[in-house]
């Protein structure tokens, strides 16, 4: 019978190629995003990792004393390009300090998640990793004002959950818990590369963009290149921790 525990201590094996190969699609797909077929595959491969970003801010808001009314996912490849916004939070800040902690937090959160994934791996509790996603995903169904994708995604999240039970199979619930751990692996190590790139960019481009390297700018009067080298080398470090545990 598959129980919580049974769920808890699930044991895989992690298959780094996989990653990697995940991780380039990924980085590949978004990089040809303006053509017609690549939209809609863009916005499901970087799902996780924008709400991995959004979700950032708030935790970052709410642990440094503000809090949260939304938290968007741009599900439309046409608003997208439109906006230029893939996700977005509203956030309420306490003072100056708690608005700078929101906006760089946001970018800590995809190499965190990253390293915490290839970690608990590791030490054969992956199953922790997808029940934080799990969290975080009930959370943002929660407060988003935009419920009808995250609703959807629940009920096929229930649906799952309940092929399992129904086939009570220990082999099949490893087997799911695996290929959901290396698709979220997968995109983020993607992530925390493309946005290590879309950051250089940002910061070096020759026309002016709003985006929340400027919006430091304003607020602490420091270069947009001394926020920019921070998320970086923190993107920088967690690829090289990651390769670390398989070198």
């Amino acid at each position: 019978m598959i129980t919580m525990d049974n769920f808890l201590r699930a044991d895989i094996q992690l298959h780094l190629i996989w990653v990697l190969l995940i991780a380039l699609i990924y980085v590949v797909i978004h990089n040809f995003r303006d053509k017609k077929i690549m939209r809609t595959l863009d916005v499901i491969l970087n799902y996780i990792p924008v709400l991995t970003h959004e979700f950032g801010h708030i935790l970052f808001n709410k642990i440094s004393g503000g809090r949260a009314s939304d938290l968007v996912i741009v599900a439309k490849p046409s608003e997208r390009r439109e906006t230029g916004r893939q996700g977005f939070a509203v956030t309420y800040h306490r003072g100056r300090l708690n608005q700078i902690i929101t906006t760089v937090g946001g970018y800590f959160m995809p190499p965190l998640m990253l390293y915490l994934g290839f970690l608990l791996v590791n030490y054969q509790f992956p199953s922790f990793f997808i029940t934080a996603y799990l969290l975080i995903f009930a959370y943002f169904t929660l407060i988003t004002s935009r419920k009808g994708i995250p609703f959807l995604i629940m009920v096929l999240l229930i649906a799952i959950l309940a092929f399992m039970l129904h086939k009570d199979s220990l082999v099949l619930m490893e087997y799911i818990v695996s290929v959901v751990q290396h698709y979220i692996l997968g995109v983020l190590f993607g992530e925390v590369i493309q946005s290590t790139w879309t950051i250089i960019h940002l910061t070096f481009s020759k026309h002016k963009t709003d985006w929340d390297g400027s919006a430091l700018k304003s607020l602490t009067l420091l270069p947009t290149t001394t926020f920019s080298c921070i998320w970086v080398i923190a993107n920088i470090y967690t690829l090289y921790l990651v390769a670390r545990m398989y070198i």
